[in-house]
């Protein structure tokens, strides 16, 4: 087995392994930001921020329930639009994120539980981003299927 091909396999579990790391993560952020003593603009931004991941995450759900509704084959590895909001999501905030609070006046514990928050779903929106365009040499050729509106 090839490189390529390990990556392919590997990036085929990127969507589902993403949605469920980001419900969980970002979850847990709402609960821990209702339980900061945190108001007005502070408290609206992070929880804007966390519940707009886990509407992602939901979309993400939501969209692998409609394709297996319609009779996707394998709805949990597909790439929709919403998988890929949410793997750009992750692959834009997180250094983003990181930085700030490598920067920022936490304990070094916090700073590494993060550190590998951000690796982790970095690498894994990355993975998705793979599962989508990484295979854009290697689309199988798509036979002709007349329409309904081809004459008979």
């Amino acid at each position: 087995m090839t490189s390529h091909e390990l990556l392919s396999k590997t990036a085929r579990l990127g969507v589902p392994t993403l949605t469920a790391w980001s419900l969980v993560v970002w979850g847990s952020r709402i609960r821990n930001i209702l339980g900061d003593d945190l108001a007005g603009v502070d408290l609206w931004w992070r929880l804007g921020l966390a519940g707009g991941f886990v509407i992602l995450a939901l979309w993400v759900v939501r969209s692998a329930y409609g394709l297996w509704r319609d009779g996707a084959s394998d709805p949990l590895t597909c790439v929709s639009g919403a998988a890929l909001a949410l793997a750009v999501a992750n692959v834009v905030v997180w250094p983003v994120r990181a930085y700030q609070i490598l920067l920022g006046e936490w304990s070094s514990g916090f700073k590494a539980v993060h550190t590998v928050l951000a690796v982790v779903s970095v690498v894994l929106g990355l993975l998705v981003l793979f599962h989508r365009y990484g295979r854009a040499g290697h689309r199988p050729r798509i036979r002709h299927r007349p329409s309904v509106a081809d004459p008979v």
